[in-house]
């Protein structure tokens, strides 16, 4: 089955039990390093556009520290779909409990929210799952990946329902 981004998703029961598993996440982490590196990319550029002074001058600054999180967090979430990439046929979660289609539409719709999010400072909290979702497949933690997918889905739901992300 394909993803609206491309990314072949395998339809076996256990999520992150074979190197291919482990090699479709990595696909979907840089999916959503891509989204996030673009809209960083006109992020800079709205940032750009404010007064340096005045009243906008403090949000000019709030804006620029989120965006140098950000930044952190996507330079951090490519390195850590390189290492899934390179340690495919041993960062394999055989214990997960998750099926793969699930782990992979969860990715998916996390790229999407990345793109059409309003606020930056919105996804920081679904980059930060992104983040220990990756690291939680490294280290071949079931739980911890289990964890980062529901803080994942909470902030999809968040940005679905026009709430701000729980911190």
């Amino acid at each position: 089955m394909m993803t609206s981004m491309g990314t072949n998703m395998s339809s076996s029961g256990n999520g992150l039990s074979t190197p291919a598993d482990v090699e479709a996440l990595a696909d979907q982490l840089s999916a959503c390093a891509d989204e996030l590196h673009a809209r960083l990319t006109s992020e800079a550029a709205a940032i750009g556009a404010l007064p340096a002074a005045g009243a906008a001058s403090a949000t000019r600054v709030r804006r620029r520290e989120q965006l140098a999180a950000m930044q952190d967090a996507e330079q951090l979430l490519r390195q850590r779909a390189d290492s899934l990439y390179q340690d495919a046929a041993s960062a394999v979660v055989a214990t997960l409990g998750q099926p793969q289609d699930e782990v992979l539409r969860v990715t998916t719709e996390a790229a999407e929210k990345i793109r059409k999010i309003t606020l930056l400072g919105d996804a920081i909290g679904l980059v930060a799952g992104l983040v220990a979702l990756a690291g939680g497949a490294l280290l071949r933690q079931p739980t911890a990946v289990v964890a980062a997918l529901q803080v994942i889905r909470a902030q999809v739901a968040a940005v679905k329902g026009g709430l701000p992300p729980k911190k």
